[in-house]
């Protein structure tokens, strides 16, 4: 089982930021395309993926693996466990990601209002350079979700 967090809003505070580096293979592509019916050939041929961006090394990471990826974090890591997702506006990639790349999501809250949390973020590659920047919604679990979530945690493994 994956170690998740669950924090409250009374927990979270605006300003306060989270990070997480994630990285995406072939495999994974494959599911989320057979998934979702996503049948474009940058996300399996190479030659397809060099004809749309000249000079690519393989094939396209869908930008919603990643997005729904982005979004499963809200509700592992932050605000984590418990949390629900309420709006996700992300703005277009800059440059295509590619299996075996190392991207750097980044989210800092920017507002509370009881437990509606905004939050900005960014995806960036391992380098640093800006991929995408997008808005989210989430609504935090309340106390009584965090003290049920506490009882769980003596079976969860890293």
């Amino acid at each position: 089982m994956t170690k998740t967090d669950c924090l409250t809003a009374a927990m979270l505070t605006v300003g306060q930021r989270h990070s997480a580096r994630l990285r995406f293979t072939r495999e994974q592509v494959d599911t989320y395309c057979a998934l979702t019916g996503d049948a474009n050939a940058i996300h399996r041929d190479l030659e397809a993926a060099r004809r749309r961006f000249p000079g690519v090394t393989d094939i396209v990471v869908p930008g919603g693996l990643i997005q729904s990826t982005v979004s499963g974090l809200f509700g592992t890591r932050f605000p984590g466990d418990g949390a629900l997702g309420l709006s996700f506006v992300p703005e277009r990639f800059r440059k295509p990601v590619l299996p075996g790349e190392e991207v750097v999501v980044t989210f800092e809250i920017t507002r509370i209002k009881g437990a509606i949390i905004d939050i900005d973020l960014a995806v960036t590659d391992a380098q640093g350079a800006r991929l995408t920047n997008g808005q989210a919604r989430v609504l935090a679990p309340d106390e009584g979700y965090r003290q049920w979530w506490e009882t769980q945690q003596s079976g969860c493994v890293d």
